[in-house]
């Protein structure tokens, strides 16, 4: 025997009506899929970061290979940190440029000056993750980074150039 179908007669019409669970579980999926958090586009930059840690094996970073020339300090922050102004030193509010620090997704990596930012990215942290380095610039010259093997921290390190 087939399920009763509800029916609905307005002027005449016969419409079927949704049964109320059908109703509140398509409310449901739209308020998740609404509310989750949207993917964000990966940038060039943060597309750079990701393959030279691929090329690196994931064992190291050097920044200063990245975003051009112009650049005197790189800094990060982590999910929930958006003291931006404080780490730079001038007034850069990341929040008025982004908003992926609200969770626990991305990193933002600047690229900056004394005075001003000339590029960041909102980095995912599933291709690379910094967030303890969060709140904190490094010079250009210092920029380069390596894994510890024990902790899986980024640890600063000077490049020994010739």
């Amino acid at each position: 025997m087939a399920p009763a179908r509800s029916l609905d007669i307005r002027a005449g019409v016969l419409i079927p009506v949704m049964p109320m669970h059908r109703i509140i579980a398509s409310t449901l999926a739209a308020l998740v899929i609404g509310c989750a958090e949207q993917e964000q586009v990966q940038s060039k930059l943060s597309e750079s970061i990701w393959a030279q840690l691929k090329g690196n094996d994931y064992q190291f970073i050097d920044f200063g290979l990245l975003a051009g020339k112009e650049w005197s300090r790189v800094c990060f922050f982590g999910p929930y940190n958006e003291q931006s102004s404080e780490a730079l030193g001038f007034n850069w509010q990341v929040g008025d440029h982004t908003n992926v620090l609200r969770s626990d997704g991305h990193n933002v990596i600047v690229f900056a000056t004394e005075t001003d930012v000339l590029e960041y990215t909102a980095h995912s942290r599933g291709y690379g993750d910094f967030w303890k380095l969060s709140g904190k610039c490094f010079p250009r010259e210092q920029a380069n980074f390596v894994k510890d093997p024990e902790s899986g921290n980024w640890l600063n390190y000077l490049s020994r150039k010739a």
